[in-house]
């Protein structure tokens, strides 16, 4: 079975996307701070690490027989052959990975991640052979530097959730202010990078942070607030990858209570002040194809596999503008690997190739299970009513009728009883904008209606019941 741990392997073809996010962290000049956009599920942090591995060769969040054999595949590999390319910038750039989602209660998430640069930093070093005196001197002074900056940092940053900004500035603004701190940094971190220029490309620190948008607004706020205080150093670029919305809507609920413009709107003016340049992961383009190759992996036999594929393969009427077929299944990894699963669990109520189906029984079999295993997986208000009710199928089908081309699903609609009820606007799906053309990346999209559409009402409700409850049709 397919777990939800990130992949290092690109697997959804975003290999020049890659690409162009490591050479534009390679070129910057910092301070820089990008975002990776991406709804739960499309891979954030695999694209993360991916970029990560692009630049320096290495990645110790994956285990190391992962990292082995990507390497492994890549020096095998033809000259013609693509692969992921690996260590491109590993000369010139350290990296550093921080998980904000682990460190989101402490009282000054900045901190945490100082504490974290200091550690994989020191890490780093070690695994280079420092054989000059002075050198081992100045990375042993830089660690010590940046240890004792940190607590600098939090004593100030507690110091100032303890205060007002008036109080702040007459007794610490003095005494401590951030521009020194950050020039200490500075000069810490410098000590830790590479020595000489590579090309064009400057000695820099890559800070990827990951799961900001799983945090609570005020960790999230306190976090982004920190990067924009102490952290904005000539030497370090941070990545953060993120639900754009979220870290919105997150920066809006924390100023909610301050006055003047709405907080939506100043949210994100906060944010594009912070991230300038944010690249959106797209939308897997062919998830038929990506769950057929996950099939490989949780499903024994070609034929089950080729079962599926056939059953997915809905062909658009002619004269209608677009694909040459429909797409049944939704855009995003995480949800395809979890069908994936299913299918692999449900695979023995699939008739045998021993039955010598015919193809096209073969096909309207296949959509027969597809339809209940996308319904069991996705949508198990519905398909508790369909176990409890044989001829539930002939309602989700009349409601698919008057949904249009697209149908978000909301739970809280009533099918409709009859398929005449369902051009109503109180009993069916609302014809706003919004729900016409619904983001593909949501969950509420029912992806499935297609092919429900394609098989038609006139089936018998016997012939589901191999694979609702495991019994045969």
């Amino acid at each position: 079975m397919h777990n939800d741990e990130p992949c290092l392997l690109d697997a959804l073809e975003r290999g020049p996307l890659i690409e162009e996010v490591g050479e534009a962290i390679a070129h910057c000049t910092p301070p820089q701070v990008f975002g990776v956009h991406g709804d739960w599920g499309l891979g954030k942090t695999s694209f993360l690490h991916q970029v990560q591995w692009y630049l320096t060769g290495d990645c110790p969040q994956q285990p190391e027989p992962v990292t082995r054999d990507l390497a492994r595949r890549a020096k095998e590999a033809e000259e013609d052959a693509p692969t992921q390319r690996s260590g491109v910038y590993r000369d010139v750039v350290q990296a550093v990975w921080f998980d904000a989602w682990r460190y989101q209660n402490e009282a000054a998430p900045v901190v945490a991640l100082l504490h974290e640069m200091r550690a994989q930093l020191a890490w780093g070093r070690r695994v280079v052979r420092l054989t000059n005196r002075n050198t081992k001197v100045a990375v042993r002074g830089a660690l010590l530097s940046m240890e004792e900056l940190t607590k600098k940092i939090g004593f100030q940053y507690s110091k100032f959730r303890q205060a007002n900004q008036e109080w702040e500035a007459e007794n610490l603004s003095s005494s401590l202010p951030s521009h020194t701190l950050r020039e200490h940094l500075h000069a810490a971190v410098a000590q830790l990078l590479p020595r000489s220029r590579v090309g064009e490309v400057s000695p820099k620190l890559v800070v990827f942070i990951d799961d900001v948008d799983r945090c609570e607004p005020e960790a999230a706020y306190r976090l982004l607030e920190g990067l924009k205080i102490y952290l904005t150093l000539d030497n370090c670029v941070f990545v953060l990858g993120m639900n754009q919305k979220a870290i919105e809507d997150a920066i809006a609920q924390r100023m909610k209570s301050a006055s003047g413009a709405d907080p939506t709107m100043r949210a994100a003016a906060y944010m594009e002040k912070l991230c300038q340049n944010v690249w959106r992961l797209p939308a897997v383009r062919r998830p038929e194809e990506v769950l057929c190759q996950l099939l490989k992996d949780t499903v024994d036999s070609d034929y089950v596999q080729s079962f599926i594929k056939e059953g997915l393969e809905i062909p658009v009427p002619e004269g209608i503008a677009g694909a040459s077929r429909y797409q049944c299944l939704p855009p995003n990894p995480r949800r395809l690997k979890g069908f994936a699963n299913l299918i692999g669990r449900l695979a023995p109520r699939l008739p045998s190739q021993e039955d010598r189906l015919s193809d096209a029984s073969m096909e309207q079999e296949a959509r027969l299970f597809l339809i209940v295993a996308y319904i069991y997986q996705f949508h198990h208000d519905l398909h508790i009513r369909w176990e409890a009710e044989s001829g539930f199928y002939s309602r989700i089908h009349d409601w698919c009728l008057g949904a249009g081309t697209t149908l978000p699903f909301d739970s809280s609609l009533e099918l409709p009883l009859t398929s005449s009820d369902a051009d109503s606007t109180e009993s069916g799906p609302s014809r706003e904008m919004g729900t016409k053309y619904p983001d593909p990346t949501q969950t509420g999209v029912f992806w499935i209606q297609p092919l429900i559409l394609h098989l038609g009402s006139e089936i018998a409700p016997q012939r589901f019941e191999r694979y609702l409850h495991g019994e045969p049709g």
